[in-house]
């Protein structure tokens, strides 16, 4: 899964640090980040590629305007705090400089280094945090970053917000041989079928979580519902829990159109292989699919 980097460690304590030619930069505008073209791939931009980067004011690393996020091992990651020290930004409208762009952060999921896959998603997750937490919720005074701890901290009425990371669970339910499989409205892979998954409510543990989505999108009870594993998922800002669970009762489906595009038993040896290197969902497909 996407955080399984062994031997490489990812370090995500809040701390101050100057950063060096070799480490990453990231830009983020729009819920999107800028990532440099290779080819049919991307990469994430390093401080040493600021001088490809048609707007950049200045190569001298300590008068770039930014602040460190998280390392993996040696290398660290910085967000940068003035969009327009690398891009041309003409009103609302801002242009990537020749040879990068800006894309949303699902394209990290498919970067060929694992260790760009966790460092840059989980930047961008920070980054977007800090985007929608520019101004205080409670009084509109502008936000601070914390000095002691990942926050932003209202100067005003002292207001302290801190990264958002919501419960999500996942699950395979088995009905003897056969696997429940679905795929989601809004899923951009249309080529394949997933599993039931969901936010967790206010309120409920994250076992009741299970039944509930289950329920409420494929229309079956589940019993024996059974703790997997976890994973962060920063294309959501999400902690997923996932279950293994048996069916309970009637197997027959009851779709929930408006979340669910299509859902369906698929039998053990109908299972594809599926790529266990980022997703708690392949992980549980692949479980299931290699049992004898």
């Amino acid at each position: 899964m996407i955080q399984d980097i062994a031997p490489h460690k990812l370090f995500n304590e809040f701390r101050f640090q100057a950063p060096k030619p070799s480490d990453y930069l990231i830009v983020f505008y729009c819920e999107k980040t800028l990532l440099k073209k290779v080819g049919d791939q991307f990469e994430i931009p390093r401080f040493s590629d600021l001088a490809s980067l048609a707007y950049s004011k200045a190569c001298v690393l300590s008068q770039v305007p930014c602040h460190y996020l998280l390392s993996i091992d040696e290398d660290a990651y910085f967000l940068l705090d003035d969009i327009s020290f690398v891009v041309n930004e003409t009103g609302e409208t801002v242009s990537a400089p020749t040879g990068y762009e800006f894309v949303g952060n699902r394209v990290f999921r498919t970067l060929e280094s694992p260790l760009e896959r966790l460092g840059g998603a989980t930047s961008a997750h920070i980054a977007k945090w800090e985007s929608l937490n520019c101004f205080c919720g409670r009084c509109g005074s502008k936000m601070e970053r914390g000095t002691r701890e990942r926050s932003v901290v209202c100067p005003a009425c002292k207001n302290t917000v801190y990264p958002r990371i919501s419960p999500v669970v996942i699950v395979a339910v088995h009905n003897g041989d056969e696997l429940l499989m679905a795929r989601n409205l809004d899923h951009p892979d249309k080529s394949r079928l997933f599993l039931i998954s969901g936010f967790v409510e206010i309120g409920e543990s994250l076992e009741q979580a299970v039944a509930r989505e289950v329920m409420e999108e494929a229309g079956i009870r589940v019993k024996n519902v059974r703790y997997f594993g976890s994973q962060p998922w920063p294309f959501s800002e999400s902690l997923i829990s996932g279950y293994t669970a048996e069916l309970d009762g009637d197997a027959t489906l009851k779709i929930q159109e408006s979340e669910i595009e299509t859902a369906c038993w698929v039998k053990r040896a109908d299972i594809p292989p599926y790529d266990t290197s980022v997703s708690i969902s392949s992980a549980l497909i692949e479980n299931f699919r290699t049992q004898v």
